[in-house]
């Protein structure tokens, strides 16, 4: 099951060209689309990862999940900026973020000594879809082709390389895996209530 996940995790990032193609000339399957991410994904979130997390390590998996929310938007705003005004050093950044929110998502995907959490997997599979968009529609029009298309390779290699990396980590403790748990939680909200691909625009 887990290697399923990981496969279409993988389909759904490298899916971001073909959607950008298809939505922005269709702006009214965006909402269809943001409509099927906010409720499967709000709903394993919410009904069985952050219960999970909550009665391994209370409170505290509020403030990781708090934590998960906040750190995409600075991607988005590292992204954004580099749009705007080319600066490559807040690309850089934003690249490395985006590797790094894929290893997480890998973790997340990972068997995990029999430790990884069924819902979660499935949430991270299909939030990568509006995420393989996004990385396409802010960076293709500005930067063409070539640059968000070794993105969305290296956040594929980023999330491969988190999968093997989770099941070599699966002698962690379950206090630890809740923690990594309610965090990966957070960004997977982020992106159901975010979408914003909604607003972008190619242009």
């Amino acid at each position: 099951m887990n290697l399923i996940l990981l496969i279409a995790t993988l389909v759904a990032l490298l899916c971001g060209p073909l959607l950008y193609a298809i939505l922005k000339t269709r702006p009214r399957l965006t909402r269809y689309m943001d409509g099927f991410v906010l409720v499967s994904v709000t709903g394993l979130v919410l009904i069985e990862v952050v219960p999970e997390a909550y009665g391994q390590i209370g409170l505290w998996s509020l403030l990781y999940v708090g934590l998960g929310l906040l750190g995409p938007t600075l991607l988005e705003n590292l992204l954004a900026h580099a749009r705007r005004g080319m600066h490559i050093a807040a690309l850089v950044l934003a690249l490395i973020g985006l590797v790094l929110h894929s290893f997480g998502d890998g973790v997340a995907l990972s068997p995990a000594g029999g430790q990884a959490n069924a819902a979660l997997g499935a949430a991270v599979a299909i939030h990568s879809i509006p995420v393989g968009l996004l990385v396409w529609w802010l960076m293709a029009p500005v930067f063409g082709p070539l640059l968000p298309a070794c993105a969305i390779a290296a956040m594929c290699v980023g999330t491969v390389g988190g999968y093997v990396t989770g099941i070599e980590l699966g002698g962690l403790d379950a206090h630890a895996w809740a923690c990594v748990q309610a965090f990966i939680a957070g960004t997977l909200l982020h992106v159901a209530f975010g979408r914003p691909h909604s607003h972008a625009g190619p242009h």
